[in-house]
């Protein structure tokens, strides 16, 4: 039997405009295992939500899968119809979005919210639900519990709201839980807590997760393994380890040294990646790193590279520099042994 609960093949999905087809996703292709914890990094734009938004089949028009294939314990979520995807969110696969303070709703208290979810799919009533919502707001460490399951979205603090929906997302024991971007708008403080959170909650629940981030720096002590994504394609995918101390792509090592560093002595200024990303109105033949690459070959203005595997095969790059006929570039080879990130 498969350990992998989620599997994601070619997908692509697209934007239908009145100025044309915005190509948002291009053909991505990763999987999630059970009980493992992933990152989806890139910059905005680069594709993360939209991934997101395709799993669930929350798409909004003009949003359309085009192609690719949503495999969820086996079955291809992409034939599923909305009735079928209503029995599944929620229940099987829940989202955390970015703004909590949006997505819960004002007039009605934090419990009878949790509450509502557990009704809907676990079918338990009025009464066993509140119970069942008291425990979840006691499992992501809310003070006070008995009193603040009834209080309403703006008597809580941003990290207790984001803690809210984490509660109502977990409260259905989900297969996969998705958290799009989950310690926005937060403190640094408040933001240790929820992936301290979500990490012992992975661990406590066996629930498989997604963080999507545009931060590198997030995913370090939460996920096991990190897709990072840029112009509606995976750039690189790898373990923490392969991400961090071996990076091949030059778009990773532009993340990597953009994260600010830990150092005692030394004033370190930090090194953003120069240009803006494509325009995936008209994406680029080839790679779509090009314009803001500072190691750019000819081949990689009009070819787009084939994913370059490390021995074991779980590492994989897209970029020509991995090509063995290609010409050695002494600051590539330098970085591809390891960007630091501070102490």
């Amino acid at each position: 039997m498969s350990d992998k609960l989620l599997e994601v093949k070619d997908l692509r999905t697209s934007f239908f405009t009145h100025l044309g087809e915005v190509k948002a996703i291009r053909g991505i292709s990763f999987d999630v295992e059970k009980g493992e914890s992933i990152g989806i990094v890139g910059e905005s734009g680069s594709g993360k939500s939209v991934t997101s938004l395709s799993i669930m089949k929350l798409l909004l028009y003009p949003g359309k899968i085009v192609g690719g294939e949503i495999l969820f314990n086996g079955e291809d979520l992409v034939n599923k119809t909305n009735k079928d995807m209503m029995a599944i969110r929620g229940n099987e696969i829940a989202m955390i979005f970015q703004d909590p303070m949006t997505s819960l709703n004002p007039v009605y208290t934090i419990g009878d919210q949790i509450a509502e979810a557990i009704m809907k799919h676990q079918k338990l009533s009025r009464k066993e639900a509140h119970e069942r919502a008291l425990e979840m707001l006691k499992l992501v460490n809310i003070p006070d519990p008995e009193k603040r399951i009834h209080n309403f979205p703006h008597e809580f603090s941003g990290g207790m709201r984001q803690r809210a929906m984490i509660a109502i997302a977990l409260s259905c024991q989900p297969q996969l839980l998705i958290a799009d971007e989950p310690t926005t708008a937060l403190d640094v403080t408040i933001q240790a807590q929820i992936l301290d959170l979500m990490k012992s909650l992975n661990a406590k629940l066996d629930t498989s997760t997604m963080l999507i981030t545009h931060d590198l720096g997030v995913v370090a002590d939460v996920c096991s393994r990190v897709v990072v994504m840029y112009g509606g394609l995976i750039m690189e995918k790898g373990s923490i380890r392969d991400i961090y101390y071996e990076p091949r792509h030059p778009y990773t090592m532009g993340l990597l040294k953009s994260i600010p560093k830990v150092a005692s002595d030394e004033k370190q200024r930090l090194i953003p990646i120069p240009g803006t990303p494509p325009d995936l109105l008209n994406p680029p033949t080839g790679c779509p790193f090009y314009a803001r690459c500072e190691y750019a070959m000819r081949i990689c203005n009009t070819q787009q590279p084939p994913y370059f595997k490390s021995e074991d095969g779980k590492h994989e790059s897209m970029c020509w520099l991995l090509h063995p006929d290609a010409p050695k570039n002494e600051k590539y080879e330098l970085l591809k042994g390891g960007v630091k990130i501070g102490k």
